[in-house]
């Protein structure tokens, strides 16, 4: 436990938070490992697999379906930088890096993502309500470490140039993703270029990197469980992603393009 105390606040005294945190790593997880084994999420390139007749006819455009994603989280972001009373600057920094973060993400989706397809209103549900509680306790959970005492290594800073860095990238590489396709093409194509050339999900890897920072700046026992669970559930849907591609383009896509983490998974 001394370790963490060197890198986390102590955990503020919510049996809420506490509960929260773990439900949030287990989900996440358990998200992961079923999108990992065949059972994905029905968005994107995955909204034809294995869906059924009652899915095909309780379905979202992916563009509205993504604003359903980002936008409540986007409106809690913004209400607890209205609401809250600050005095505390590290509160501050996870409130703004997170409000840039999902104001980013609704910007891309009406002006960079090129959508092709459709996804089921159970998954644009989810999703969206698990981005909101999980950003809405985020930002509690900070709040509440105000009055506790500080980790011994100060990360924040750190975190907000990590942070910087992982939205850059994920930027980067979506317009990377949007120039695949012209003017009325659906078809999706092998990405090339950045990352693109070790690993099938250099988005989601950057987006990893993004949430790091997050964690960084905020240095809460909640965040860690957050972020961790983030990680397993883009390494999911990662690796579906990559066995995707292989059944798609066969020899045409490279085989020693990794799903995620260059050259190791």
């Amino acid at each position: 436990m001394a370790i963490f105390s060197l890198f986390l606040f102590p955990s503020p005294p919510s049996l809420f938070i506490m509960a929260l945190s773990i439900i949030i790593l287990l989900s996440l997880t358990i998200s992961g490992y079923t999108e990992m084994n065949g059972k994905q999420k029905q968005y994107a390139k995955f909204f034809d697999t294995g869906s059924s007749k009652k899915e095909e006819n309780n379905k979202l455009l992916s563009r509205n379906g993504m604003l359903v994603f980002y936008t409540p989280s986007f409106i809690v972001c913004l209400a607890a930088l209205t609401i809250l009373p600050h005095q505390d600057l590290r509160v501050n920094m996870v409130e703004y890096v997170l409000t840039l973060h999902f104001f980013k993400r609704i910007l891309e989706v009406l002006f960079v993502h090129k959508f092709s397809g459709f996804m089921t209103v159970d998954a644009a549900i989810t999703i969206g309500v698990s981005y909101c509680v999980s950003t809405a306790t985020m930002i509690y959970a900070q709040y509440l470490s105000q009055e506790l005492p500080e980790p011994l290594v100060d990360l924040k800073y750190v975190g907000l140039v990590v942070f910087l860095t992982g939205i850059t990238g994920n930027f980067y590489h979506h317009f990377i993703l949007s120039n695949l396709r012209k003017k009325g093409d659906k078809e999706y194509k092998i990405p090339k270029g950045g990352l693109f050339d070790l690993i099938i999900c250099a988005h989601y890897f950057f987006e990893i990197v993004a949430f790091i920072g997050v964690l960084c700046i905020s240095q809460t026992t909640f965040t860690l469980c957050f972020t961790l669970g983030t990680i397993f559930l883009l390494m999911g849907r990662s690796h579906a992603t990559r066995k995707w591609y292989i059944s798609k383009f066969g020899e045409k896509f490279r085989k020693d393009i990794k799903a995620i983490i260059p050259y190791l998974f």
